[in-house]
């Protein structure tokens, strides 16, 4: 499994931002960012501003919340990053 950030346009909801998270990125570590969901894995979370800093520091990338909506997803590895 992998995990991804993914950012959407704000104004033509198109997918304009796709980052993968580490490998040492675990279930535990997206539970931390969007709460201990049952369902966490095979869903799309929103990331809120507040939880967005540590994606941001973790990557070395700048984010923009005016123009982009990020959202925290795992992916089948045998399906590769989009």
């Amino acid at each position: 499994m992998t995990w991804v950030v993914l950012g959407f346009d704000r104004s033509s909801d198109s997918l304009v931002v796709e980052w993968e998270l580490p490998a040492s990125f675990t279930e535990d570590d997206a539970a931390r960012l969007v709460g201990p969901h049952p369902d966490l894995v095979g869903s799309s979370f929103p990331l809120p501003e507040s939880r967005l800093a540590a994606v941001s520091a973790l990557l070395g990338v700048r984010t923009d919340t005016d123009r982009i909506a990020y959202f925290l997803e795992a992916q089948d590895d045998s399906r590769g990053v989009r």
